[in-house]
């Protein structure tokens, strides 16, 4: 933690899944937003951020409108993108606090900018193996701040393997760049953040209704900005687990992960150093069960223990879960509903740990062919644990974030989409000095390259 104590502690990084068919185009609608980092269309309402997790889940890849099957056809597509953005509070800064004396004389608290942006997906099937990668790059210029132009961009490169019938795996990985977001740090000027992410996978079907598998996870973070550069991160993580399969596909797994996460600085405290260092293991139970075609819950529950070898009053443990419930009553209409509670921290604070508890309802009407409507509305608290910065700077603190979000999608062509998305976020803490109300209205127009 910085000595001067001049800053807030990070927010981000929210995870998503995606399913086929009808389903994944409903589900897309729930790309909802963005905070600061400028991205020209980065999801937002998408569950709790979690730590470190496959960046399958973490950025959605080979996304479609209809199922993938290793029997379609090759495919690769080039897209081009522009958003304009505007936001009201772009430091996410109390109203009480005059933002020039923060973050400079030149600062504007109400600020727009523009993302240019090119991307593409791709994939190539085989009987036996699948490979896809999608990227994206983004040129973003800010009207007035302008000394927070960056470059942000994400990219996942994926190979889904099968040695036979039984056995089979993945291996890939994923990249992200972006703005830190303000909210989540005490550093008012351009901090990038950069997370690399690889993970592999193997899967054995050992009979008809059991598998098991395994796999490995490792993250870097780092930090562009050097008095952030004390939060860069490391991580690595083994997961095992067996999968039992019902004759109607629901299925009940029992699941091991063990995590290694080290910090390669330290930071002071007092004139003392402080290791965020540790080391954690998490067993769940995982449940996927559709009670009708229309209806699926997806749960997993367990129980989670941390250690941090440099700081024994650090540890902690305590149940961890997450359930959603799936309704789409028709082929135009879904409802998603998702509660949680997670230790889990953002990606521009990696070490200021928190256990969040939440509830979000989205849902997605798709009103014609081409035009479809996604609302979403989240409400959780961020209760600090006794290891991260905030507490051992503050002695404690405890949040509460409401975010609505409304987003409407135009299609007029295969090729070309316009996207208009509203969203409101506000902060309450037993810190005044964590407090905001933000609004953020964006507007983008995306065409598809298909050769």
């Amino acid at each position: 933690m910085r000595n001067n104590q001049t800053g807030f502690d990070r927010t981000r990084a929210r995870q998503s899944r995606f399913t086929g068919g009808t389903r994944c185009m409903l589900t897309f609608g729930l790309w909802l937003g963005a905070g600061s980092a400028a991205f020209a269309d980065p999801p937002l309402l998408t569950n709790p951020p979690l730590a470190p997790a496959p960046p399958v889940s973490a950025n959605p890849t080979l996304t479609t409108d209809s199922p993938i099957t290793r029997d379609s056809a090759n495919s690769i597509d080039w897209f081009v993108a522009d958003q304009l953005t505007y936001d009201n509070n772009l430091y996410r800064l109390p109203t009480y606090l005059d933002i020039t004396k923060v973050a400079g004389p030149l600062a504007k608290r109400e600020d727009g900018f523009n993302s240019a942006t090119l991307g593409g997906d791709g994939r190539w099937f085989s009987d036996s193996q699948t490979f896809g990668f999608d990227i994206r790059a983004d040129e973003n210029r800010f009207i007035h701040n302008d000394s927070l132009d960056n470059l942000s961009g994400k990219g996942n490169l994926a190979w889904d393997w099968r040695l036979t019938s039984l056995l089979s795996g993945q291996v890939g990985v994923s990249y992200y760049r972006g703005l830190a977001n303000f909210a989540d740090t005490g550093y008012y000027a351009r901090d990038v953040v950069q997370r690399y992410d690889y993970f592999s996978s193997i899967r054995y079907q050992a009979g008809p209704h059991l598998a098991l598998y395994g796999g490995v996870i490792g993250a870097d973070t780092s930090q562009s900005a050097v008095a952030e550069q004390l939060y860069n991160f490391r991580s690595k993580a083994g997961n095992a687990g067996m999968e039992l399969a019902s004759a109607s596909q629901n299925t009940l797994a029992f699941d091991y992960r063990y995590t290694d996460a080290t910090f390669p600085q330290n930071f002071m405290l007092n004139g003392m150093p402080f290791n965020s260092n540790y080391r954690e293991d998490t067993e769940r139970v995982i449940v996927k069960y559709a009670f009708t075609a229309a209806t699926e819950l997806d749960v997993s529950a367990g129980y989670l223990k941390r250690d941090y070898p440099a700081a024994n009053f650090a540890a902690f443990s305590g149940d961890v879960w997450k359930a959603a419930l799936q309704w789409q009553p028709t082929d135009n209409l879904q409802w998603v509903l998702t509660g949680w509670r997670q230790l889990t921290a953002y990606i521009e604070a990696e070490s200021d740990y928190f256990v969040s508890n939440g509830v979000a309802i989205a849902p997605v009407w798709i009103a014609a062919d081409n035009l479809t409507l996604s609302l979403g509305l989240s409400r959780e608290t961020h209760n600090y644990i006794s290891s991260s910065p905030s507490v051992l700077t503050f002695d404690t603190r405890h949040d509460r974030l409401t975010t609505e979000q409304a987003r409407l999608s135009y299609t007029p062509t295969s090729s070309l989409t316009f996207k208009l998305t509203v969203n409101e976020e506000q902060r309450d803490s037993n810190l005044a000095r964590f407090h905001y109300n933000d609004t953020l209205a964006m507007a983008s127009v995306i065409y598809m390259i298909r050769p």
